[in-house]
């Protein structure tokens, strides 16, 4: 793969990595105000968003050899 195809595969893996980061910030701040709706809907879309990453970087390592 293009240098440039995998840097750009690296930058939205990095940009969902703080997407995750926010996402699990503001559930705790959501069960800390005792808004636990709130807070698993944060929380699963976040776990949603981890594994999606976890994938992408798969994908990167492999193309990155």
């Amino acid at each position: 793969m293009e240098r440039e195809n995998i840097e750009a595969l690296l930058r939205a893996y990095l940009t969902m990595q703080q997407m995750i980061e926010d996402l699990y910030t503001q559930a705790d701040n959501a069960a800390s105000k005792r808004n636990y709706n709130d807070a698993s809907v944060l929380t699963a879309q976040a776990e949603v968003l981890y594994r999606a990453a976890e994938n992408l970087g798969t994908v990167i390592s492999e193309h990155e050899e």
